[in-house]
């Protein structure tokens, strides 16, 4: 299903980071969001702990609808209020309460000790500027240094990116740029700074799949080179698979299942995960077609009572419908929000 080459190779220093919090960089205790004009017994984030150590990758996983960019921008300081409300729930970057700041020290920390990149480069880069100059602005306004030691700087960056003709890019303007070579440029802006942590909001989507694997292994040997952590929103296990120490999947806002990669991908226990599972093409001789998770994401106003995958789930019975489940430990560093887990057990052994 995914590559076990991969998947061994990265998980081979896994930590438990996700839940445990112990040396945590990043520690998200219970964060839940609410939009205006939703139920209001609904939150369209709800009840997220998460925590990331120093120099690891923890993978956010769902598809789309399910909360993962607004758990990000929310941690950003980057979420619009209104209409959005954090109604519940704590968020500590390096000791710091990331919920309790001032918005001037929520800008000193963006694109300095924290770093974005965002899904697509061409909305987030000023058409009007050259890549140099918005590269060189946020060096200026989180460095004391001089204006030709932040092009310096820049340009060193745009040299570790692999941009090739750094001196003549740094001229030019987002657009007269690939899409690809827009996304190393962003990357370059993140990471001029030094930061301590990135997230990643779904980097290589709208690549094709060579320049996808280019990028992915670039923020991989970046983050290796400075010791970051790393926040990646994405819903492609292959690069979970590769790039992942933690993992947590998430589902219509609230986390399902979470821990080391090589627990999530070996024995997926939330009939979720095992649906993403599933859905993913190998690349030898398959029996049968690919699995499909029936139905969507539902909206705010829709949300069931019980548990909110149950309308999609093979296994609901009627406790599922009246009853949320909690986020339960199934083993050390490795749980699930089902009633059902351990699914060998309760339900003898899943296909």
């Amino acid at each position: 299903m995914i590559d076990n080459v991969a998947l061994h190779a990265r998980s081979a220093d896994t930590t438990g980071a996700t839940h445990s919090g112990r040396d945590a960089l990043l520690r998200v205790e219970n964060l839940s969001i609410r939009f205006d004009g939703a139920p209001p017994d609904v939150n369209v984030v709800d009840d997220v702990t998460l925590s990331v150590a120093k120099g690891k990758t923890l993978c956010l996983v769902g598809e789309s609808g399910c909360g993962k960019s607004v758990t990000a921008l929310s941690l950003m300081g980057l979420l619009p209020t209104p209409p959005a409300r954090i109604v519940g729930g704590s968020a500590y970057f390096g000791g710091k309460d990331l919920f309790r700041m001032s918005e001037r020290e929520k800008a000193d920390m963006r694109g300095n000790q924290t770093a974005m990149i965002f899904q697509e480069p061409m909305t987030s880069l000023n058409p009007v500027f050259t890549v140099g100059d918005q590269i060189v602005e946020g060096i200026l306004r989180h460095r004391k240094v001089s204006k030709s030691e932040a092009r310096e700087r820049a340009l060193e960056m745009l040299r570790r990116v692999r941009i090739p003709a750094p001196e003549k890019r740094m001229q030019a303007y987002p657009h007269e740029m690939s899409g690809g070579m827009r996304q190393r440029i962003m990357i370059a802006m993140a990471l001029a700074n030094g930061p301590e942590l990135l997230i990643a909001d779904e980097p290589t989507t709208a690549l094709d799949v060579t320049i996808q694997a280019q990028i992915i292994s670039l923020i991989r040997q970046l983050q290796d080179e400075s010791g970051m952590a790393m926040i990646l929103i994405t819903h492609d296990l292959g690069v979970v698979a590769e790039i992942a120490d933690e993992v947590a999947v998430m589902y219509a806002g609230k986390i399902v299942e979470a821990g080391s990669v090589d627990k999530i991908f070996m024995d997926p226990q939330h009939p979720y995960t095992i649906g993403l599972m599933g859905s993913v093409p190998s690349i030898g001789r398959r029996q049968g077609k690919l699995a499909t998770i029936r139905g969507t994401v539902p909206p705010a106003e829709l949300m069931p009572k019980g548990c909110r995958f149950m309308p999609r789930c093979p296994f609901a019975d009627v406790r599922c419908v009246t009853d949320p489940p909690p986020l339960a430990e199934i083993t050390p560093g490795h749980s699930a929000r089902c009633w059902y887990a351990p699914l060998e057990i309760h339900r003898g052994g899943v296909a």
